[in-house]
């Protein structure tokens, strides 16, 4: 890190762009690296630590940039997705039954996610026109979601899944 920005330093007099590499860096060793620190690392805790770096890092360029599309697209895209990617996780941990449910309704959520990021891209990016990209991924993963949920409820098929994919 140190040799980055003493490069940048040295060539323009200034911090133009050894702060990408630093964030980077940085963000690579809290997702990487801490972690790896414990003997068991706990992902309910990492997990949400690592999409505040993603938030700080994103910060970052924003402000870099003079973007002005953080508070308006990148905070609510990256704490939508750490609450919800956070909650998947912390459900797989600690239950014991009825995973298929949490993948269900986990790709369900995923899949009304989209449409808020495509909605989310309208308003920031000033697009006048809603294309409807975000339909073709909610319908798969609805789809998706309750096909897991129809076989974490009848028992046969659940029994076939399981004895197919270990689980």
């Amino acid at each position: 890190m140190i040799i980055v920005f003493l490069c940048d330093w040295r060539i323009y007099r200034a911090v133009t762009w050894s702060g990408y590499v630093i964030g980077a860096l940085g963000l690579s060793y809290v997702s990487i690296v801490l972690p790896s620190w414990f003997k068991k690392p706990n992902p309910v805790v990492f997990v949400p630590i690592g999409f505040c770096a993603v938030g700080v890092y994103l910060l970052y360029i924003s402000l870099h940039t003079n973007g002005g599309w953080f508070l308006s697209f990148a905070f609510p895209l990256v704490g939508g997705l750490g609450v919800l990617i956070t909650a998947f996780v912390t459900l797989l941990k600690y239950l014991k039954k009825g995973k298929l449910y949490v993948f269900g309704g986990f790709f369900m959520a995923l899949g009304g996610f989209m449409l808020l990021i495509e909605y989310m891209a309208n308003i920031t990016f000033n697009v006048s026109e809603f294309h409807g990209w975000s339909l073709y991924p909610l319908v798969s993963l609805v789809m998706l979601g309750l096909f897991l949920i129809f076989v974490a409820i009848y028992r046969p098929a659940r029994e076939v899944m399981e004895r197919k994919f270990f689980i």
